[in-house]
């Protein structure tokens, strides 16, 4: 599995795109599939930086319905559109996503939803559930924010993926995200305890209770990031058996065996 970190920023970060995740993975039947997690304000120039072909991406998971995880959703499909797209794309989000979604290209680009030549394939999920979408088992959990979000663990054949959303981690997020290959969570700070979000030593405490292999740490709060990347690098060396790291936008990992 290839895993592209296209943003690790939280909302307002001027050095950080928005956090956003390319993973792609192939099926049982050797075909690669392309999920996208998240579509904040400035993920679609990510992503069109590393997806030249509109068909490519076969899932959009939104985890919840704050600006800077699926405002640039508006922007994606309109360029779909203008490249052509025709194959379905799936949406998976909280429940309400249709209609939010909906709305959002509505006030951005009035009447283009009815001039697409592909389709949009609205799958809203609860916590608790367990799906297959695009040939892999998918699992949600709430974790503890503002609004409600949805952390999700995909299975594929490369291993377990997890994926926070915001929010601090959960009894029912460390339930799924057990013996995750690799855990991406939100740290917006590093120690303290902050309301509605993870940190850094929240998180690698979270990652050693549910035996992760390996550890991202993503939208950190950008002071934050910019004062005290070498004492938060300092903590995430400090289980030496997970292989923790706070990427950067763009950097690439290889997950399992593809």
């Amino acid at each position: 599995m290839k895993v592209t970190f296209l943003g690790v920023g939280e909302a307002c970060d001027e050095r950080h795109p928005n956090t956003s995740i390319l993973l792609e993975v192939e099926d049982n039947d050797g075909e690669t599939r392309t999920v996208l997690l998240d579509c904040g304000f400035a993920v679609p120039f990510q992503f069109w930086k590393y997806v030249a072909d509109p068909d490519k991406l076969d899932v959009l998971w939104i985890s919840h319905f704050h600006g800077d995880h699926f405002l640039g959703t508006p922007l994606l499909l309109l360029r779909f559109w203008e490249m052509k797209r025709k194959k379905p794309l799936i949406i998976v989000s909280p429940r309400g996503g249709g209609s939010n979604i909906e709305k959002a290209l509505e006030l951005a680009y009035p009447g283009f939803m009815s001039r697409f030549a592909f389709e949009l394939v609205f799958k809203e999920v609860d916590e608790g559930e367990e799906v297959s979408i695009a040939s892999f088992k998918w699992m949600f959990a709430s974790t503890e924010h503002g609004q409600k979000n949805l952390s999700i663990a995909i299975d594929t054949n490369d291993g377990k993926i997890f994926y926070s959303g915001d929010g601090k981690p959960t009894v029912a997020t460390e339930e799924i995200a057990k013996n995750s290959s690799l855990l991406i969570h939100e740290a917006f700070h590093i120690e303290p305890s902050v309301p509605g979000h993870g940190t850094v030593q929240g998180v690698m405490e979270m990652a050693e209770r549910v035996g992760a292999t390996s550890v991202a740490c993503v939208h950190v709060q950008r002071d934050v990031r910019r004062a005290h990347q070498d004492k938060i690098r300092k903590l995430l060396a400090e289980r030496p058996f997970i292989k923790a790291f706070l990427p950067l936008s763009g950097d690439v990992v290889k997950v399992g065996k593809s």
